[in-house]
Protein backbone atom coordinates (compact mmCIF):
# COMPACT_ATOMS: atom_id res chain seq x y z
CA UNK A 1 0.00 0.00 0.00
CA UNK A 2 1.04 3.44 -0.86
CA UNK A 3 1.48 6.15 1.99
CA UNK A 4 -0.95 8.91 1.55
CA UNK A 5 0.59 11.84 1.09
CA UNK A 6 -0.33 15.64 1.06
CA UNK A 7 0.07 18.83 0.96
CA UNK A 8 0.77 21.98 3.31
CA UNK A 9 -2.28 24.29 3.37
CA UNK A 10 -5.83 23.71 3.58
CA UNK A 11 -7.60 20.06 3.39
CA UNK A 12 -7.81 19.06 -0.38
CA UNK A 13 -11.08 16.50 -1.34
CA UNK A 14 -8.71 13.79 -2.04
CA UNK A 15 -6.60 14.78 1.28
CA UNK A 16 -9.66 14.15 3.20
CA UNK A 17 -10.45 11.06 1.37
CA UNK A 18 -7.39 9.63 2.04
CA UNK A 19 -7.48 10.78 5.69
CA UNK A 20 -10.85 8.88 6.24
CA UNK A 21 -9.77 5.63 4.42
CA UNK A 22 -6.40 5.23 6.33
CA UNK A 23 -6.81 7.45 9.27
CA UNK A 24 -3.40 9.34 8.32
CA UNK A 25 -1.55 12.04 6.08
CA UNK A 26 1.98 12.95 6.01
CA UNK A 27 3.08 16.11 4.43
CA UNK A 28 6.84 16.45 3.15
CA UNK A 29 8.34 20.19 3.75
CA UNK A 30 5.89 21.30 6.38
CA UNK A 31 8.36 22.81 7.90
CA UNK A 32 11.21 24.75 5.94
CA UNK A 33 15.14 24.20 6.73
CA UNK A 34 15.57 26.97 9.59
CA UNK A 35 11.94 25.98 11.62
CA UNK A 36 13.20 22.32 11.58
CA UNK A 37 17.10 23.56 12.73
CA UNK A 38 15.43 26.03 15.59
CA UNK A 39 12.65 23.18 16.97
CA UNK A 40 15.93 20.58 16.68
CA UNK A 41 17.87 22.79 19.08
CA UNK A 42 15.10 23.34 21.31
CA UNK A 43 14.47 19.81 21.80
CA UNK A 44 17.84 19.28 22.42
CA UNK A 45 18.02 21.72 25.27
CA UNK A 46 15.05 20.50 26.79
CA UNK A 47 15.93 17.21 26.87
CA UNK A 48 19.42 17.40 28.18
CA UNK A 49 18.64 17.37 31.13
CA UNK A 50 17.57 14.06 31.32
CA UNK A 51 19.24 10.64 30.85
CA UNK A 52 19.94 10.23 27.56
CA UNK A 53 19.44 6.64 26.80
CA UNK A 54 16.14 6.57 27.48
CA UNK A 55 13.47 6.95 25.24
CA UNK A 56 10.99 10.04 26.82
CA UNK A 57 8.24 12.70 25.96
CA UNK A 58 7.89 16.31 27.34
CA UNK A 59 4.68 18.40 27.46
CA UNK A 60 4.15 22.11 27.00
CA UNK A 61 7.70 22.62 25.85
CA UNK A 62 5.86 25.99 23.61
CA UNK A 63 6.08 27.42 26.59
CA UNK A 64 9.79 27.55 27.18
CA UNK A 65 10.65 27.26 23.22
CA UNK A 66 9.58 29.99 20.38
CA UNK A 67 10.13 27.87 17.96
CA UNK A 68 8.04 25.11 19.41
CA UNK A 69 5.32 27.70 20.23
CA UNK A 70 4.74 28.56 15.94
CA UNK A 71 3.71 25.11 16.13
CA UNK A 72 0.78 25.77 17.71
CA UNK A 73 -0.79 26.96 14.49
CA UNK A 74 1.33 26.09 11.86
CA UNK A 75 -0.16 27.51 8.12
CA UNK A 76 1.27 23.61 6.73
CA UNK A 77 -0.96 22.22 9.07
CA UNK A 78 -3.74 24.35 10.80
CA UNK A 79 -6.28 24.34 7.72
CA UNK A 80 -6.11 21.36 7.62
CA UNK A 81 -7.16 20.97 11.23
CA UNK A 82 -9.84 23.71 11.22
CA UNK A 83 -11.22 21.82 7.66
CA UNK A 84 -11.57 18.33 10.14
CA UNK A 85 -12.47 19.94 13.49
CA UNK A 86 -14.22 23.36 12.17
CA UNK A 87 -13.66 26.48 14.56
CA UNK A 88 -13.80 25.29 18.27
CA UNK A 89 -10.87 23.25 19.29
CA UNK A 90 -7.96 23.20 21.70
CA UNK A 91 -4.12 21.91 21.29
CA UNK A 92 -5.20 19.19 24.25
CA UNK A 93 -1.01 18.29 24.49
CA UNK A 94 2.14 18.55 22.84
CA UNK A 95 4.80 15.84 22.88
CA UNK A 96 8.39 16.81 22.25
CA UNK A 97 9.69 12.55 22.00
CA UNK A 98 13.57 11.30 21.72
CA UNK A 99 13.92 8.19 20.89
CA UNK A 100 18.25 7.61 21.38
CA UNK A 101 20.46 4.80 19.67
CA UNK A 102 19.33 1.27 20.28
CA UNK A 103 15.98 1.94 21.22
CA UNK A 104 14.27 -1.16 20.49
CA UNK A 105 10.95 0.12 19.28
CA UNK A 106 7.44 0.19 21.28
CA UNK A 107 4.53 -1.83 20.99
CA UNK A 108 1.43 -1.00 18.58
CA UNK A 109 -1.46 0.81 20.35
CA UNK A 110 -4.29 3.72 20.08
CA UNK A 111 -3.45 6.82 21.88
CA UNK A 112 -6.40 8.34 24.09
CA UNK A 113 -7.54 7.03 27.36
CA UNK A 114 -6.34 3.87 28.80
CA UNK A 115 -8.89 4.09 31.66
CA UNK A 116 -12.05 4.16 29.34
CA UNK A 117 -10.48 3.38 25.55
CA UNK A 118 -11.76 5.83 22.65
CA UNK A 119 -12.56 3.28 20.43
CA UNK A 120 -15.79 2.48 23.27
CA UNK A 121 -17.09 5.26 22.16
CA UNK A 122 -18.53 3.83 18.62
CA UNK A 123 -18.03 1.01 16.20
CA UNK A 124 -15.69 3.01 14.38
CA UNK A 125 -13.62 4.86 16.68
CA UNK A 126 -14.34 8.51 16.90
CA UNK A 127 -11.87 11.67 15.95
CA UNK A 128 -10.89 12.80 19.72
CA UNK A 129 -7.49 13.56 19.32
CA UNK A 130 -5.94 14.72 16.01
CA UNK A 131 -1.98 14.26 16.48
CA UNK A 132 0.36 16.07 14.14
CA UNK A 133 4.39 15.24 14.44
CA UNK A 134 6.93 17.24 13.25
CA UNK A 135 10.00 15.26 11.84
CA UNK A 136 13.34 17.56 13.39
CA UNK A 137 15.41 14.13 12.76
CA UNK A 138 15.95 11.93 9.56
CA UNK A 139 13.62 9.17 9.02
CA UNK A 140 14.33 8.62 5.04
CA UNK A 141 14.96 4.81 5.86
CA UNK A 142 13.57 2.09 8.11
CA UNK A 143 14.98 1.43 11.69
CA UNK A 144 15.14 5.58 12.28
CA UNK A 145 13.23 5.66 15.10
CA UNK A 146 10.21 5.85 12.45
CA UNK A 147 6.34 5.34 13.30
CA UNK A 148 4.54 2.25 11.98
CA UNK A 149 0.68 2.74 11.52
CA UNK A 150 -1.87 0.06 10.44
CA UNK A 151 -4.26 1.80 7.83
CA UNK A 152 -7.98 2.02 8.51
CA UNK A 153 -7.29 0.11 12.00
CA UNK A 154 -9.78 3.31 13.13
CA UNK A 155 -12.36 2.17 11.33
CA UNK A 156 -13.02 -1.19 13.06
CA UNK A 157 -14.21 -2.17 16.66
CA UNK A 158 -11.80 -4.72 16.40
CA UNK A 159 -8.85 -5.50 18.75
CA UNK A 160 -5.05 -6.12 17.63
CA UNK A 161 -4.62 -9.29 18.81
CA UNK A 162 -1.02 -9.92 20.22
CA UNK A 163 -0.06 -6.47 19.48
CA UNK A 164 3.72 -6.37 20.65
CA UNK A 165 4.08 -9.16 18.08
CA UNK A 166 3.09 -8.10 15.08
CA UNK A 167 6.70 -6.95 13.62
CA UNK A 168 5.74 -8.59 10.56
CA UNK A 169 2.14 -7.77 9.92
CA UNK A 170 2.10 -7.47 6.13
CA UNK A 171 -0.77 -4.22 6.03
CA UNK A 172 1.75 -2.05 8.46
CA UNK A 173 3.13 1.15 6.86
CA UNK A 174 6.54 2.14 8.04
CA UNK A 175 6.30 6.31 7.55
CA UNK A 176 10.00 7.32 6.08
CA UNK A 177 10.06 11.16 5.72
CA UNK A 178 13.11 13.78 5.70
CA UNK A 179 13.50 16.47 8.34
CA UNK A 180 10.10 18.90 8.08
CA UNK A 181 7.89 16.16 7.42
CA UNK A 182 4.30 16.47 9.24
CA UNK A 183 2.70 13.09 10.38
CA UNK A 184 -1.27 13.60 10.34
CA UNK A 185 -3.07 10.91 12.47
CA UNK A 186 -6.64 9.76 14.10
CA UNK A 187 -5.95 8.72 17.82
CA UNK A 188 -7.64 5.43 16.50
CA UNK A 189 -4.87 4.06 14.36
CA UNK A 190 -3.10 1.53 15.74
CA UNK A 191 1.10 2.49 15.57
CA UNK A 192 4.17 2.44 17.18
CA UNK A 193 7.55 3.57 17.00
CA UNK A 194 10.14 1.14 15.23
CA UNK A 195 13.70 0.76 17.07
CA UNK A 196 16.46 3.31 15.94
CA UNK A 197 19.44 1.96 14.65
CA UNK A 198 21.11 5.20 14.02
CA UNK A 199 23.99 6.65 16.32
CA UNK A 200 22.28 9.60 17.02
CA UNK A 201 18.74 10.44 19.11
CA UNK A 202 15.42 10.77 16.74
CA UNK A 203 13.33 13.30 17.28
CA UNK A 204 9.49 14.27 16.99
CA UNK A 205 7.28 17.28 17.98
CA UNK A 206 4.21 16.32 18.31
CA UNK A 207 0.68 18.91 18.44
CA UNK A 208 -2.74 17.23 19.66
CA UNK A 209 -6.05 19.02 18.62
CA UNK A 210 -9.15 17.97 20.59
CA UNK A 211 -12.84 19.05 21.28
CA UNK A 212 -12.88 21.87 23.84
CA UNK A 213 -14.07 19.60 26.04
CA UNK A 214 -11.55 17.08 26.76
CA UNK A 215 -9.16 17.74 29.50
CA UNK A 216 -5.45 18.59 28.65
CA UNK A 217 -3.50 15.71 29.25
CA UNK A 218 0.19 17.10 29.18
CA UNK A 219 -0.47 19.85 31.97
CA UNK A 220 -2.52 20.69 34.85
CA UNK A 221 -2.77 24.49 34.08
CA UNK A 222 -1.09 27.22 31.48
CA UNK A 223 1.56 29.28 32.38
CA UNK A 224 0.01 32.45 33.07
CA UNK A 225 3.37 33.81 32.10
CA UNK A 226 3.13 32.34 28.72
CA UNK A 227 -0.40 33.57 28.57
CA UNK A 228 0.41 37.34 29.11
CA UNK A 229 3.07 36.91 26.21
CA UNK A 230 1.68 34.32 23.85
CA UNK A 231 -1.07 35.63 20.86
CA UNK A 232 -4.79 35.75 21.47
CA UNK A 233 -5.28 32.81 19.00
CA UNK A 234 -2.75 30.74 20.56
CA UNK A 235 -4.72 31.53 23.77
CA UNK A 236 -7.73 30.42 22.81
CA UNK A 237 -6.25 27.15 21.58
CA UNK A 238 -5.05 26.37 24.80
CA UNK A 239 -8.35 26.24 26.23
CA UNK A 240 -8.12 29.91 27.56
CA UNK A 241 -11.82 30.38 26.41
CA UNK A 242 -14.37 32.67 28.23
CA UNK A 243 -16.99 30.61 29.91
CA UNK A 244 -20.74 30.42 28.51
CA UNK A 245 -23.40 30.58 30.43
CA UNK A 246 -23.89 26.28 30.25
CA UNK A 247 -20.90 24.47 30.34
CA UNK A 248 -20.40 22.79 26.68
CA UNK A 249 -23.43 25.10 25.53
CA UNK A 250 -24.19 27.87 23.33
CA UNK A 251 -21.96 31.06 24.03
CA UNK A 252 -18.65 30.36 23.51
CA UNK A 253 -16.48 33.06 21.88
CA UNK A 254 -14.97 31.93 18.40
CA UNK A 255 -10.98 32.15 18.48
CA UNK A 256 -9.94 35.16 16.85
CA UNK A 257 -8.57 33.20 13.49
CA UNK A 258 -7.34 35.88 10.80
CA UNK A 259 -10.08 34.59 8.51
Amino acid sequence: MATPIGKPGAMTAMERYLFDVTGYLVIPDALNRDEVEACLAAAKRVHAPHPQDQWRQLGAVYEKEPAVENLIDHPSVFKKVRDIYGDYFILQSSWCTVSPPGFGGGGYHQDGSGPYEFRRLAERTPLVQLRIGFFLTDQTNTNMGNMVLIPGSHNTPSVLPNRSEFDDLPIKDIICGKPGTALMFHQGVFHCGTKNEMDYHRYIQHMVYAPPWLVPSDRTHNDPAFLERTTPLRRALLGEWKRPDEPFGAGYQRPPFED
